[in-house]
C-alpha cells in the first residue's frame, strides 16, 4: 500500500518523496480525496510531502489558500518542491513549523482542517529519528493534536483525521468536540476495519457513519474507491 519509487505521479501533479521519512501512502490519499470541503481557508498540520495540501488545492475552488505546516526540515523542503512544481502553487503555503508553535502564533482561523497525525505509541524502537518525528505520537496524543487543532478551527469548520481503527475510536470517547462524520475503511472485502476516516466539529450534530472497501475478493480495486479516487490516481 505504499511506493518505494522516488516520485509518485498523479493524473495532475507528480510527488517526490525520496527526502521525506514517510512517503506517498494509501492513507494520505484517502484523506485527501474524502475530506469535506467548506469555505475558503484550509490547514494540513504534518503536510509531510505536501500531498493532502496539494489535493485540496486541487479539489477547491480557485480563491481557496492552503496553509501546510510541517515539522520536519527535510520534508518541509521537499513539500516546497512538489507545491511549487504543481499547478495550484499560488494557492498554497507551506510552513517549517510545528503545531504547538503555530497555534500559539497564528491568528487566523480555519474553515476546514486535515491531518494524518503520528499514530505509533512510544516504546517501539525506532533506529531512525527523523522517520520516529514522522509516525511516533510523542510530544503530542491524539487528543492534544485534536485541542490544538480545534484552537485554530472557525466555530462552524471540520478537522479532518485518518488514524488506525483502535486509536480513532479511543478518540472520539476522549474528545468534547462532535464527531461529524465516521468511515471504516476495509483494505479488502471481508476484512475487520483497520482505519477511521473522521471528522470533528464544535457544533453539534449526529455521526454519519460509512464503509469504505479498498479491494474486493478477487483483489480488485472496488468500484467506491475508484469513484473516490479517480481524479487523482493515473489507473483509474
Amino acid at each position: 500500500m505504499m511506493t518505494k519509487k522516488p516520485d509518485f505521479t498523479f493524473k495532475q501533479f507528480y510527488i517526490n518523496h525520496d527526502h521525506c521519512a514517510m512517503k506517498v501512502g494509501t492513507d494520505g490519499i484517502l484523506l485527501g480525496a474524502w475530506a469535506k470541503l467548506s469555505g475558503t481557508q484550509f490547514l494540513d498540520v504534518g503536510t509531510g510531502t505536501g500531498l493532502v495540501a496539494i489535493m485540496l488545492a486541487q479539489r477547491s475552488s480557485q480563491d481557496a489558500r492552503v496553509t501546510a505546516i510541517e515539522i520536519d526540515k527535510a520534508a518541509y523542503l521537499q513539500a516546497i518542491e512538489n507545491v511549487q512544481s504543481s499547478p495550484w502553487h499560488e494557492k498554497i503555503q507551506v510552513i517549517h513549523q510545528d503545531l504547538i508553535h503555530f497555534d500559539k502564533t497564528c491568528s487566523q482561523k480555519f474553515d476546514v482542517i486535515v491531518s494524518n497525525p503520528p499514530y505509533f505509541q512510544q516504546g517501539v524502537d525506532c533506529r531512525d529519528q527523523q522517520r520516529k518525528t514522522a509516525r511516533y505520537t510523542s510530544t503530542l496524543n491524539h487528543l492534544s493534536w485534536l485541542e490544538h487543532c480545534h484552537n485554530l478551527l472557525n466555530k462552524n469548520g471540520l478537522i479532518h483525521f485518518i488514524l488506525p481503527y483502535t486509536e480513532g475510536k479511543i478518540l472520539q470517547k476522549q474528545t468534547a468536540l462532535y464527531c461529524a462524520a465516521c468511515c471504516e475503511v476495509i483494505t479488502k472485502k471481508g476484512k475487520k476495519p483497520n482505519r477511521l476516516l473522521l471528522s470533528f466539529t464544535p457544533q453539534h450534530c449526529e455521526t454519519k457513519m460509512s464503509q469504505l472497501t479498498i479491494y474486493d475478493e478477487q483483489n480488485q480495486y472496488t468500484e467506491e474507491f475508484i469513484q473516490l479516487t479517480k481524479a487523482f490516481y493515473l489507473k483509474f
